[in-house]
């Protein structure tokens, strides 16, 4: 029986060594610098070979930079067209402005000379007196570029003979209407070759 305990204790004390064997950490019996080692790493980067780039990643590149100068070019063309439009539209602005201002200017001329013919044919007709009520008759005049009178006609009648007969006998006694001798012809052919004159019986 002793031996057989002994045999027994054997093993158990065979298999705790084996335990011991397999479990326990022996690093820690080697020297510190030993067994921390640290090995360095960089990152190294290589010229771009750019005959062995694949012949498809370059042709793409060469297409991007294509389609890059494409755009700007394009972008380039419609800024120089904008500029062109914003030119042309600019100097017919200015023209437009110019030619109503020149217009306008015209206008206020005419009106000035037709002014002034009716000034100096109202200093020599004779108004009737005994007419009260507010008439007026309206005269159609045609001229030569020197001035002279060619015909006139009653275009609309006031109503009362006795008045349409009196500015009838005013522009009979005038030949000549002086205030557009020297006008320029194309300037004459616009605006006095056919105008009309009113007659009123009172300042309105």
């Amino acid at each position: 029986m002793t031996n057989s305990f002994i045999g027994l204790l054997n093993s158990i004390f065979v298999h705790m060594l084996l335990f011991a064997i397999l479990t326990v950490d022996f690093s820690i019996f080697v020297p510190q610098q030993d067994r921390i080692k640290t090995i360095p790493v960089e990152f190294v980067t290589f010229p771009m070979d750019v005959e062995n780039i694949p012949k498809k990643t370059k042709n793409i590149k060469n297409e991007s930079l294509k389609n890059n100068f494409k755009k700007k070019e394009s972008i380039e063309g419609l800024k120089a067209i904008d500029k062109k439009q914003l030119d042309f539209d600019s100097k017919k602005n200015l023209k437009d402005q110019i030619a109503e201002t020149k217009l306008l200017k015209q206008k206020r001329e005419v009106q000035i000379r037709i002014a002034l013919i009716q000034e100096r044919i109202n200093s020599i007709w004779k108004k009737p007196s005994l007419i009260n009520k507010n008439i007026q008759a309206e005269f159609v005049i045609n001229l030569a570029p020197s001035g002279e009178i060619l015909s006139f006609d009653l275009i609309s009648s006031s109503g009362e003979k006795v008045f349409d007969d009196s500015a009838l006998a005013a522009l009979s006694n005038i030949s000549f209407i002086t205030e557009v001798i020297g006008l320029e012809r194309k300037y004459f052919e616009r605006n006095f070759r056919s105008f009309n004159l009113v007659f009123k019986s009172k300042n309105q």
